[in-house]
């Protein structure tokens, strides 16, 4: 046990703890079809930011929302299924979707950091870390 090192000595744990809860929770109140259809999403980390991967197909980049504000983030979207004008639709296989994703980030983030990009149906979003997180070397 002694010869073990510090699991995370930094404290990126509980952050991605909340993560994952947060992930569950947000299930729990969707039904299963749509999740499949664009609220699944992956989270990292790098030396110098966060990176959420959140999956939008068919959704455009006008109905993608992306908003931080007092340390949570919250990525929203919506995806409407209307036909042409003039068409009528004579199967719908496609739904609509509408969702919204929170995520408590406390003053791990610097939101003059922060980035966000959709492409290919995915939307990444770069959490820059504030100073205070990151690791420091001294010489």
């Amino acid at each position: 046990m002694l010869d073990r090192p510090a699991r995370d000595p930094l404290g990126w744990e509980g952050v991605f703890r909340g993560f994952d809860q947060l992930f569950r929770e947000f299930e729990r109140e969707l039904p299963a079809h749509e999740l499949r259809l664009g609220a699944r999403g992956d989270h990292g980390r790098g030396p110098s930011a966060f990176v959420l991967k959140v999956e939008v197909p068919g959704i455009p980049e006008k109905d993608v929302h992306v908003e931080l504000h007092d340390g949570v983030l919250t990525v929203s979207a919506e995806r409407t299924t209307e036909a042409p004008q003039g068409y009528a639709l004579r199967r719908r296989e496609r739904s609509a979707l509408r969702f919204s994703r929170s995520y408590a980030l406390g003053d791990h983030v610097d939101a003059e950091k922060t980035t966000a990009e959709l492409k290919d149906g995915v939307l990444t979003v770069g959490l820059g870390k504030s100073s205070k997180v990151q690791k420091k070397s001294i010489p």
